[in-house]
């Protein structure tokens, strides 16, 4: 069967089409000196459908493309353009409309938010294609066969999929679907594709572990290489499960529990695979108050925005680069570092050790418990504005500085309530900056505008 035929019925479109209307033109763009405007929707490129973004980047790759376009007026027109191989046109396209998920997991963070919070919270998506352009997991659930046909033949490589148990029936249970495919198959199609998949296991105690657990591992680790890694991760809970299924949390000797068990399949696959290829999650360290393991723990750091390796690259930046920092200031500067809960042990044992020492600088490290989703939730990512604001209040001595983590706050700049760090700098009359995952960058930074400013 061919995968391109020139036909509207490309055996991979998805149940919607998505109109590619162009929302902008770069100036002194390809697309700018042609007969192309804003306002335009792109329809084929070679003869080709364009659905979404990777159809445009796929098809325009090439030197010389025939685009068709319906203008905003509703004519169609033909552009041939020629130019470099793998050059863009200088297009940008309205947002995607992107396929949402079927399902009502045991576990989905989704379900556990209370009512108020912005709309684009609660929007829980499901589509192979955020998977492969911003690394999101998904369950293949609603994946058709047409997808997967599509996925192997542009390559769209790697893959996030949450699998969270190879046991069918109990997958079903988890997942609260009973008409979902069987992810086996679904894997091992993509594997026979030779597309790289990284999967997830959101560990419920009591549920998808023992037993499952152990024939998980070992089922997915039948796929290596194409499934190059599994992470385990623990199972978030809000205070807002009134009517949702009861989940233990996870706890400080299941923590431990599963570090031994990871331990024991990593010696068994760096003998077989040469790989670790399964981890456990920074957050099992944190809650289980052990050293995060050195780098070679995690190989490739194939999860790292999954929170599986996250911390050791922490570390290991900041000490390749403490040689950096002054040793001393010239003149006072006091500075509070919000933390969550699941780092401040970490966070605080490296201000002790080695930011206190400079002359003139005093860093305070401030753990902040979430009170707006439950004091279970300890991560500094899921912080409110609020549960700062309450925090800081309660204290003296804020100094110059509030540092704030930079995971608790959008692309908007906005936290989960839709406070802003500006509601934090007028409430509590301090100036409030936003740090980096590079520790170390973020003080350089301070210090400059600091001295700049003094």
């Amino acid at each position: 069967m061919e995968l391109r035929p020139q036909t509207d019925k490309l055996p991979f479109l998805n149940v919607f089409r998505v109109k590619m209307k162009i929302k902008s033109i770069a100036n002194k763009s390809i697309a700018s000196s042609h007969n192309i405007s804003v306002g335009d929707e792109l329809l084929t490129i070679n003869s080709h459908f364009v659905n979404d973004p990777i159809d445009y980047r796929f098809f325009s790759s090439n030197y010389l493309l025939k685009l068709k376009l319906r203008s905003k007026e509703g004519g169609i027109k033909q552009v041939l353009v020629r130019k470099q191989l793998d050059e863009d046109l200088g297009v940008e396209f309205f947002p995607t409309r992107y396929k949402s998920c079927p399902n009502n997991c045991i576990f989905c963070f989704v379900h556990q938010l209370p009512n108020g919070l912005r709309k684009a919270l609660y929007f829980k998506d499901e589509d192979f294609r955020l998977s492969f352009l911003h690394g999101n997991f998904i369950t293949l659930t609603n994946t058709s066969n047409g997808d997967i046909n599509r996925i192997i033949y542009q390559r769209l490589s790697p893959l996030y999929i949450s699998v969270h148990t190879t046991d069918e029936e109990l997958r079903k249970k988890i997942l609260s679907n009973p008409k979902i495919p069987d992810v086996m198959p679904l894997l091992e199609r993509l594997a026979k594709g030779k597309i790289e998949m990284h999967t997830q296991i959101v560990l419920c105690p009591g549920i998808n572990d023992g037993k499952y657990l152990e024939k998980s591992v070992k089922d997915l680790s039948a796929f290596y290489p194409h499934v190059k890694s599994l992470a385990l991760v623990p199972v978030g809970l809000t205070k807002f499960r009134e009517r949702l299924p009861g989940i233990k949390p996870v706890t400080k000797p299941y923590s431990k529990k599963v570090i031994q068990l990871v331990d024991q399949w990593q010696k068994r696959f760096r003998e077989k695979l040469g790989s670790g290829f399964v981890y456990a999650a920074d957050e099992f360290f944190t809650k289980a108050k052990l050293d995060i393991p050195d780098k070679g723990y995690y190989d490739e750091f194939y999860q790292i925005e999954n929170g599986v390796g996250m911390v050791r690259q922490f570390l290991d930046e900041f000490n390749a680069e403490k040689r950096l920092l002054p040793g001393r200031l010239r003149k006072n500067l006091n500075i509070t570092l919000i933390t969550g809960v699941s780092a401040f042990r970490l966070i605080k044992q490296i201000i002790e050790q080695r930011l206190n020492s400079i002359s003139d600088l005093k860093i305070r490290p401030v753990m902040v418990k979430n009170d707006f989703f439950g004091q279970s939730v300890t991560v500094a990512g899921l912080l409110t504005g609020a549960d700062i604001m309450d925090t800081l209040r309660k204290k003296k001595n804020l100094g110059e500085i509030i540092l704030l983590p930079p995971n608790c706050l959008n692309q908007d700049g906005l936290f989960l309530d839709d406070l802003t760090p500006q509601d934090l700098e007028r409430e509590l009359r301090r100036k409030v900056m936003i740090g980096s995952y590079d520790l170390m960058e973020s003080l350089i930074k301070i210090f400059e505008e600091w001295k700049s400013e003094n």
